[in-house]
């Protein structure tokens, strides 16, 4: 692959870097790992105790500052799992450096900034998702396999529950500032 806006078309593993090591990334990193399609080459965090723990499972590089990892060879992609107010400036220094992005939901903050990104990707010719998604869990798809398989008849209706502490766990500050994206 001679660029990363070229499509992959070989079966090796996505080079992902990792925008943020808080509540976010590791909920996701446990799906990161089992996935034989991903590996992940790099870290960017301001804190230099996740900066080093990372180091240390991973054994790869990282970086305090976005715009250092963006500008690793070795990173194809950026997972960004910083805080909402920060996807914007994060989404475009990574478009702009030519890597593709997966941003945490929620994509932004603002209507305007959300567009923006989608603008930048497009300009700069790289791919832009917004994840988690629990379309491709484990769970899910199983669901799917048994309703096409027809061996519970026609499906009518369907009730999932999925309880987490999110409503109940402490909250930092900026995280109930409604402007920056906090609250439920």
């Amino acid at each position: 692959m001679s660029s990363n806006s070229e499509l992959r078309t070989e079966q090796v593993p996505l080079r992902l870097g990792v925008i943020g090591l808080g509540r976010g990334f590791m909920l996701t990193l446990p799906s990161l790992i089992a996935d034989p399609r991903v590996h992940l080459v790099a870290a960017c965090a301001p804190r230099e105790s996740s900066r080093q723990a990372f180091k240390k499972e991973f054994g790869s590089p990282t970086y305090e500052r976005v715009e250092d990892i963006c500008a690793d060879p070795n990173v194809e992609a950026v997972y960004v799992a910083t805080p909402h107010q920060m996807h914007v400036d994060h989404v475009a220094i990574a478009a702009r450096a030519g890597k593709h992005v997966l941003v945490e939901k929620p994509l932004a903050i603002s209507l305007e900034d959300g567009i923006r990104m989608v603008e930048i990707c497009e300009e700069a010719g790289v791919q832009l998702i917004v994840g988690p998604s629990h379309s491709f869990d484990g769970a899910v798809n199983l669901a799917h396999d048994i309703i096409q398989s027809g061996e519970v008849g026609k499906v009518r209706m369907m009730h999932a529950l999925n309880y987490t502490d999110f409503l109940y766990r402490p909250r930092r500050p900026e995280e109930l500032v409604t402007a920056e994206g906090g609250g439920v």
